[in-house]
């Protein structure tokens, strides 16, 4: 493949002798305080909030991280599992796929054929693309509604900064480039900004990435068939009135090629134990597109004082090409649209009200196309999920901020009514037509309480009550597919229920920054995967049911401390336990099990050195994770990415470097892994990298 961001890197040096220079309107723009926006869906200061909120910032999303979903390592309760090397799903307090959110700029990535467990939809959201992602822990479901569980990720698209008034038309941008060895990868961006006086913005921007095989530790070595390819477009129009609204568009592509799940097939790696795969191929092709327009205001009096209306429309495609022995080949996959409304309001008055309607409209065609020697032998009924299908919500929601002398309250209230509907849906009876229709309503009425009580102008204590509501998904009731487990489809889901109780001190005093929380979720009817006993092709056969009853507890502890002017070091820490019923087909009864891929206790230690007045810093980092040998019924039998008896744990070391060459040049040199060591995080399907040199280089114009 040519080498296109090689080539770019090789052009970095040259370009400011090339170009007029002015202000770079796409470097990075330090707020004049910190905010948070995801956790109340405006902005809030992360003192006032009672929740345990996190944020990865641009520069461990440009400079550290291969891919959004990689950036949340290290974050408390946050474990990023890995299916194959381009499909990563980060676990939030013991949640994962469906029953965690992505937001991107607010707008829901979730869709009702995202299936259960691990999966790759996150993915799919450019990490170069993005300035900054909010975290916020713990069920959301008053605000963003189904799959709100445990914890939503909100990732906020780059802008041009507003320009000043008179200024003209000033354009910039900026190109960037990373290799990495143990990835033998190479990322690139090309970003065009222009500003018109202080009432228009552009930022449009490519980002191409060539992943090969990825090499593991010392005695792991290369892993092959492992790599991929992706190439993503973005471009954002923003536009200031007169009368102090501001209107945005957006716009973003994503294309992942080719990428392989090795586990599966006869490419993966024993390790541990673990077996190794049949098939002899097993590929996925993934197309996200989104498009928004967002019309907002502040202080315009009224009911409507402050708003944020949008409207979007998303698509998303996938197809897998799957080759087994004997000249078998299938090639299933869907394309699900999703046109969505939300509008969100604050008035002021009694309190400060937040309240807002949302909904959304989503169809969804899927296929499934079997061949022999390359000759098509049948059509399915359905693909993945169930044919000639749509899902449609609505929902309500209204919250209330009371404010005292010492402390606040928030209490909020949300409806959600969700009408599922599928025509072509493969037959799971072993008699009647191949194809039936199944449909279905769900209304839900959830709550949450929550205060913060001020200790005083540095420290808070914070706490409260938050449910939590799932709907079935097509995925849930209408899935034929075979992943880590053969799914059939199930017509007689209900929703599934949570409820967490959390109490945490954060603050910010002097040198001293820290947020601590303990919390417990109390999981009812939680949609549960049990195998049955039964095996197709070796894989395990399951069946869905509502019998998940059961908790999640943990706690957390994210702190950090300037102790020179010159040195700052952080760490973080998370302990979590839960079991969830399941049915155990050995003794044909329901019984407590762990929950699936519980996260194990980790801790990560950091210290950076960065001279006051300097332009360069350098940062070491220790990560270290404990075994994991909890495991779920079904964990049992994933012999493929769960070694015999759990996974090991590890302790991995890295150190990077910065170096501001001059305004507009940043590079950075760092090596991850150090000592080269063997590691797994617990459920993936490729092990982390090896002894990893990774170099970036960015420079503005």
């Amino acid at each position: 493949m040519p080498r296109l961001p090689l080539l770019a890197a090789g052009l970095m040096p040259a370009l400011p002798s090339l170009v007029a220079q002015e202000p770079p309107a796409s470097a990075p723009q330090e707020p004049e305080e910190e905010v948070v926006i995801t956790a109340t869906a405006f902005p809030e200061d992360p003192l006032d909030l009672p929740f345990s909120v996190d944020w990865v910032d641009l520069e461990t999303l440009r400079w550290r991280a291969r891919t959004l979903p990689e950036a949340l390592q290290g974050q408390p309760s946050v474990q990023v599992q890995k299916t194959a090397y381009g499909q990563s799903s980060p676990f939030i307090r013991g949640f994962t796929g469906y029953r965690t959110l992505m937001l991107v700029d607010g707008v829901r990535l979730n869709h009702a054929a995202m299936r259960s467990g691990p999966n790759q939809y996150w993915s799919t959201v450019d990490a170069l693309s993005v300035e900054r992602v909010e975290l916020v822990r713990g069920p959301s479901s008053v605000l963003y509604g189904s799959d709100a569980i445990g914890g939503t990720v909100n990732a906020i698209s780059r802008s041009t900064p507003r320009g000043a008034e008179g200024s003209g038309a000033v354009w910039s941008g900026s190109l960037y480039g990373r290799y990495a060895s143990a990835e033998d990868s190479w990322s690139g961006r090309a970003e065009l900004g222009m500003t018109v006086d202080d009432d228009w913005a552009l930022l449009a921007g490519v980002t191409v990435r060539d992943f090969n095989d990825l090499e593991g530790g010392a005695d792991v070595g290369i892993q092959p068939s492992t790599g991929y390819e992706e190439r993503n477009g973005d471009l954002r129009l923003d536009h200031w009135f007169s009368n102090g609204m501001q209107f945005t568009f957006n716009a973003e592509t994503v294309r992942q090629i080719d990428v392989p799940r090795t586990h599966k097939t006869v490419d993966g790696i024993s390790w541990s134990g673990t077996d190794v795969g049949s098939e002899l191929l097993r590929e996925q092709d993934q197309v996200r597109d989104l498009i928004f327009g967002r019309l907002q205001w502040e202080e315009g009096g009224g009911l409507f004082d402050t708003a944020e209306i949008t409207l979007s429309w998303q698509r998303h495609s996938e197809q897998r090409d799957r080759l087994r022995t004997g000249g078998r080949r299938d090639i299933q996959g869907f394309e699900l649209q999703d046109l969505g409304f939300t509008a969100r309001f604050q008035t002021p008055g009694w309190g400060n009200w937040s309240w807002g309607v949302e909904g959304h409209r989503e169809t969804v065609s899927s296929f499934r196309d079997n061949y022999v020697n390359g000759v098509l032998t049948s059509s399915e009924v359905q693909g993945p999920v169930g044919d000639d299908a749509s899902y449609t919500t609505i929902a309500a929601y209204v919250q209330n901020e009371q404010e005292f002398e010492d402390w606040s309250l928030i209490p909020g209230l949300r409806f959600t009514r969700i009408d599922m509907s599928a025509d072509s849906v493969a037959n799971p009876a072993s008699s009647g037509p191949a194809r039936i229709s199944v449909e279905d309503t769900w209304n839900s009425l959830v709550g949450s309480l929550r205060g913060v009580l001020y200790l005083s102008q540095e420290s808070s204590l914070y706490g409260g009550l938050s449910q939590g509501f799932r709907a079935p998904s097509l995925s849930d009731m209408t899935s034929f597919d075979v992943t880590s487990a053969v799914e059939v489809p199930t017509t007689n889901l209900d929703p599934e229920r949570f409820l967490q109780a959390e109490v945490g001190w954060k603050g910010q005093s002097g040198d001293w920054d820290w947020q601590a929380s303990a919390y417990r979720t109390f999981i009812q009817d939680m949609i549960v995967q049990s195998p049955t006993g039964a095996f197709e092709a070796g894989v395990p056969v399951v069946e869905k049911s509502n019998i998940g009853d059961g908790w999640i507890h943990g706690v957390e502890l994210d702190l950090a401390w300037q102790w020179h002017a010159d040195w700052r070091s952080a760490v973080t820490f998370t302990w979590m336990d839960g079991e969830v019923q399941q049915f155990d087909s050995a003794t044909t009864s329901v019984v407590d099990a762990p929950v699936s891929r519980l996260m194990p206790p980790q801790g990560m230690l950091t210290t950076r050195y960065e001279p006051e007045g300097m332009a360069h810093w350098v940062e070491g980092w220790v990560w270290a994770v404990d075994n994991q040998d909890n495991l779920a019924l079904r964990d049992e039998l994933d012999t493929q990415r769960i070694p015999p008896g759990g996974t090991p744990g590890y302790t991995v070391f890295g150190i990077t470097a910065g170096w501001e060459i001059a305004e507009d040049q940043r590079l950075t040199v760092g090596v991850e892994n150090l000592f080269d060591r063997d590691y797994r995080v617990h459920g993936s399907g490729v092990n982390g990298p090896g002894r990893n040199v990774v170099v970036t280089y960015e420079v503005l114009f």
